[in-house]
């Protein structure tokens, strides 16, 4: 990382839909742990966004003392409405995520925003209404599953890029999709294990 990003948040895809936040504080933040890859960064924040198995591996993650573990099951109330919190000056706010095999009531994404950037994590999801309200959020960074197979393929996801209206989108969760297929407007296409500096947008 050089000098000129050495004040600002990174981000590490490391790999299927597990993603890893670092902020400028330090705070460690691990998003669906389960892709082959580096944990040993002890957490202060662990979100799952459902329980199935490829995405709740929170036993690969080293955890500091107090690390808090947010499931969807502690987000979403009965009723379907959702419960945001901070934890580690990183606000998280469920969003919905849903198709035929992921219940509304037992999975979310998440929308969060820390340092002044804000991070959508789609989920397993396929194209749902409330995507379009995200677009006032001025996302900074969407990250969207592209499987086709337990979600929606490329081509929905990149309808979803377009309701988002974030400034960079990324496709994640591929199983057999190619991801050459994924080719919205702000694409940022990444690979396992890359680390990227999060630049917010003048708001």
């Amino acid at each position: 990382m050089n000098g000129d990003n050495a004040n600002m948040p990174r981000l590490t895809w490391i790999g299927h839909a597990s993603l890893k936040i670092e902020t400028v504080r330090g705070a460690i933040v691990y998003v669906d742990p389960y892709a082959p890859g580096d944990y040993s960064q002890p957490a202060d924040l662990i979100l799952v966004s459902h329980e199935h198995g490829d995405h709740n591996a929170v036993s690969l993650v080293t955890q500091k003392p107090g690390c808090t573990v947010l499931r969807a099951g502690d987000l979403i109330r009965p009723d379907g409405s959702y419960c945001a919190c901070t934890v580690a000056g990183v606000t998280v706010e469920p969003t919905r995520a849903c198709n035929k095999n992921h219940s509304p009531l037992q999975t979310c994404g998440f929308l969060l925003t820390f340092d002044g950037v804000c991070v959508y994590f789609a989920s397993d999801t396929s194209q749902v209404e409330q995507m379009a309200a995200l677009a006032a959020r001025k996302v900074d960074y969407a990250f969207f599953p592209i499987d086709g197979q337990y979600n929606m393929g490329p081509q929905e996801a990149m309808a979803c890029a377009a309701m988002v209206c974030a400034r960079h989108n990324t496709a994640i969760h591929w199983f057999n999709a190619d991801p050459a297929q994924f080719c919205p407007k702000n694409n940022l296409p990444l690979h396992p294990g890359d680390c990227i500096p999060l630049e917010a947008a003048g708001r």
